[in-house]
C-alpha cells in the first residue's frame, strides 16, 4: 500500500528512513519529502554515502481523504500485527520492517494550528539520536513521551520512535509546525538535508546550529465529555500554577498543577482524545 523511494550510494555509510504523512493531513514532510526525491534524481542532490529510503506518504488512504486517519492512530499501533484488523494495523506491517532494516528514522510530522511553534521529540536518546537532534532547526526538544504514557497507562504508545527502539536503532519526530504552512514544508525539506548532513551522506556544509531550550514532559489530559479549553492555547504557551485550563460543560474544571507549558493542546479534541499535555523546563 505504501510506496517507498530508494536511493543507494554503493558506499558504505549510514541507513536512513524518511517517513511522512503517518497522519494522513501532515502534508508538509510529504512535500519536502519529494522535493528530496526530485533533486536527487536530478543530480541536484547526491548521496555520497549510505542508504537513504523515503516514504512520502506512510498513510495513503488518510492522505487522499485529508484525514488524520482512516481507522485509528497509525502512529500508536507501529508494531507488527499478526492478524492486522484495521487498516492502519495493516500499514504498520509494510512500515516497522523499513524501521527494523535503518541505523536512523526521521518521521515528519506537523500540527493543526496556524502559529504553532516547530519542535522535535527525543525519546530514547543514544548518539546517533543526539546528533540528529542538533541537526534539526528548532528552538525546543521535547523529552519524557514515554514515561507518561507507562505512568498513566490509558494508551498505548506503539510509536515510530518506541518500533526504532524495540529494535536497537533510533528514531525522532520532528513537529514542523502548521500542516498548510510554507515554512512547515521549508523547515522539513532542511531537516532532511541536515540530517544528511550530518551523517555525511551528503557533500553540504553543516549550518550554524542554536542552542535548544529541552522540555520534560510530565502528563496528559484525555478529554473525558464535552467540554472547552478557556482560551486558544497554541502549543508551548507558558501556564502558571492554578491557572483555569480547561472547563467540562458540567462545570467542573481542570488546573495547572505547576509553573511550565502546555503541550500539544487540540481545541477541537474529540472526547477520548488527549485534550493537552503539560510539562516543565528541564534544568
Amino acid at each position: 500500500m505504501i510506496t517507498k523511494y530508494e536511493f543507494d550510494s554503493g558506499k558504505a555509510g549510514l541507513n536512513l528512513l524518511i517517513l511522512a504523512a503517518v497522519h494522513g493531513n501532515e502534508t508538509a514532510g510529504t512535500n519536502a519529502s519529494l522535493k528530496i526525491i526530485k533533486e536527487l534524481n536530478e543530480g541536484k542532490l547526491q548521496l555520497q554515502k549510505g542508504r537513504l529510503t523515503l516514504v512520502p506518504i506512510c498513510n495513503p488512504e488518510a492522505y487522499k481523504k485529508d484525514v488524520r486517519s482512516i481507522d485509528e492512530n497509525l502512529n500508536r499501533v507501529m508494531v507488527m500485527h499478526e492478524n492486522p484488523c484495521t487498516y492502519e494495523q495493516k500499514l504498520a506491517n509494510e512500515i516497522c520492517p523499513l524501521i527494523q532494516s535503518h541505523r536512523v528514522t526521521l518521521d515528519l510530522h506537523s500540527t493543526h494550528c496556524v502559529g504553532d511553534v516547530p519542535f522535535a521529540f527525543c525519546d530514547y536518546p543514544d548518539e546517533y539520536n543526539q546528533k540528529l537532534i542538533d541537526a534539526l532547526d528548532v528552538d525546543f526538544v521535547l523529552e519524557g513521551w514515554p514515561d507518561i504514557y507507562s505512568k498513566q497507562d490509558a494508551i498505548q504508545d506503539f510509536s515510530t520512535e518506541h518500533c526504532a527502539h524495540a529494535y536497537g536503532n533510533t528514531a525522532t519526530t520532528l513537529e514542523c509546525g502548521y500542516h498548510k504552512a510554507p515554512e512547515a514544508i521549508e523547515l522539513a525539506y532542511r531537516a532532511i538535508v541536515n540530517t544528511l548532513a550530518a551523517f555525511e551522506m551528503i557533500d553540504v556544509p553543516m549550518p550554524s546550529l542554536h542552542p535548544k531550550k529541552h522540555i520534560q514532559m510530565d502528563s496528559y489530559v484525555l478529554k473525558t465529555r464535552e467540554g472547552r479549553l478557556c482560551r486558544n492555547y497554541k502549543h508551548l504557551d507558558p501556564i502558571a500554577q492554578g491557572e483555569e485550563i480547561a472547563r467540562y460543560d458540567d462545570g467542573e474544571s481542570l488546573f495547572a498543577p505547576f509553573d511550565g507549558y502546555i503541550l500539544l493542546p487540540n481545541l477541537q479534541a474529540p472526547i477520548h482524545t488527549e485534550w493537552y499535555y503539560l510539562g516543565k523546563a528541564k534544568k
